[in-house]
């Protein structure tokens, strides 16, 4: 009787429910992380708008009476919108303090409010908040109503062509110099944001940008086509991305960097390669299920890789479970230390808690280098043991890592929310911990 020849079942389709738990999953990852990085963002823009005396609302009401709440504006207006009981804008509120400190009147300078009307787009009212000048000449300007009206005739675009050589606004008698003080002051506010807006840094692409977008290329091309096969290629490009990325640029990933965008803005005009690379480090994670930076760019990786294989697999350490788990909760405890650093203003270095900066021996400090060097020590024989057990910037890029079909909510997504919670904490209440931590 002859033998039927077995034939490959299909594979089965996915079930709804696994397709839609691991979309679910992949978006509440890159949810958790870009909505940290905007409550870092956040909390800078409004400490840069706000500085040591912020605006408080009866101040604004005390101008417009609708003012229901204030909303940062995170353009380089760095200003207030002022919204009403539902939520719409109805005016915008700068001060001209720290921008305009330099402005002195007769013996100091004054912080002064300028609130806008959103319908008509011209000034409200002004106030005087503080001032370093002689109080009995603020105290004639804040009574002089003649002269805080004469502003309520000019806009924002009007201010920023204020000439005040001309005689456009006159100062208050007796106190001539302090009113011109505060009419300079707001004068320079309103050019300052105008300036910042209008002088953006322009495109600028470089040999150095060239050179990381190739390796971001060469690296996906190892990781996802045929030459993943061809070891020598494999081994001299990681060589390659060692020597250059490590010793010669020094343009690596970490949460040094990744804090300081968060903290400023993403320098995608003045280094879009380093950008780049930075998004492919995210993104490809996320999208295809490979660490593409950390398996195949980061030097520190590499050399851990490299080091590894000068020791004979039987002679490796064998970690304990219980251990290896204790160990892995070592970057989430970097990353909450990290966390607290960038809101509580800790002086603490963010460099010198990975390995990276220690490649750039001249300028590297001494807790860095000792980090790389347990690292490179350990991997000889834990493989791979400061990228698994002691790395925050590669924890956040196997964070994000999808899992397929397989995956499921697990510890880290658990930890990601903790990290999301502590960063709304620290974003709302960070000044009332400075003040019990540095009192």
């Amino acid at each position: 009787m002859t033998e039927l020849p077995l034939v490959p079942l299909p594979p089965k389709p996915p079930r709804p429910a696994s397709l839609l738990r691991s979309v679910l999953l992949k978006f509440y990852r890159i949810a958790v992380l870009v909505l940290i990085v905007f409550l870092i963002r956040d909390y800078y823009v409004r400490k840069r708008v706000q500085g040591d005396a912020p605006i408080l609302l009866h101040e604004v009401q005390a101008i417009l009476p609708a003012a229901d709440a204030l909303s940062v504006d995170h353009s380089e207006r760095r200003g207030l919108f002022i919204l009403d009981q539902g939520q719409q804008v109805i005016g915008y509120a700068v001060r001209t303090a720290p921008i305009s400190d330099d402005i002195i009147g007769y013996c100091g300078p004054s912080d002064t409010l300028i609130v806008f009307d959103q319908a008509t787009g011209k000034i409200s009212g002004l106030s005087i908040r503080s001032s370093g000048d002689t109080t009995s000449h603020v105290n004639d300007v804040r009574n002089d109503r003649y002269y805080m009206n004469l502003w309520t005739q000019y806009s924002w675009d009007d201010l920023s062509k204020l000439d005040l050589q001309q005689g456009e606004i006159e100062g208050v008698s007796g106190a001539t110099m302090t009113s011109m003080g505060i009419a300079h002051a707001i004068a320079h506010r309103i050019r300052y944001s105008q300036q910042q807006v209008q002088t953006a840094p322009p495109f600028q692409f470089r040999t150095s940008d060239a050179v990381l977008l190739l390796f971001g290329l060469g690296a996906a091309l190892i990781t996802f086509t045929r030459l993943k096969r061809v070891h020598r290629l494999r081994t001299l490009f990681k060589v390659s991305a060692l020597i250059y990325l490590g010793f010669v640029s020094g343009d690596l990933l970490a949460e040094s960097l990744f804090a300081g965008w968060a903290r400023y803005a993403v320098p995608w005009r003045q280094l879009p390669g380093l950008v780049a690379l930075a998004a492919l480090a995210v993104l490809v994670p996320w999208t295809t299920r490979r660490n593409l930076y950390c398996q195949s760019i980061c030097p520190h990786g590499t050399a851990q890789e490299f080091l590894g294989k000068l020791i004979p697999t039987k002679r490796k350490w064998k970690i304990r479970p219980d251990i290896k788990r204790a160990l892995r909760w070592i970057p989430t405890l970097l990353l909450t230390l990290i966390l607290c650093i960038i809101f509580l203003d800790i002086p603490i270095d963010l460099a010198e808690l990975e390995a990276f900066d220690a490649f750039l021996l001249a300028s590297a400090g001494i807790v860095s280098i000792c980090i790389a060097v347990t690292g490179l020590l350990a991997s000889l024989f834990i493989p791979q043991a400061y990228c698994h057990y002691g790395c925050p910037t590669g924890a956040i890029f196997e964070f994000v890592r999808s899992h397929g079909r397989a995956d499921h909510f697990g510890k880290g997504d658990f930890v990601a929310g903790f990290l999301l919670l502590l960063a709304i904490t620290l974003n709302q209440y960070a000044e009332i911990f400075k003040q019990y931590l540095f009192q």
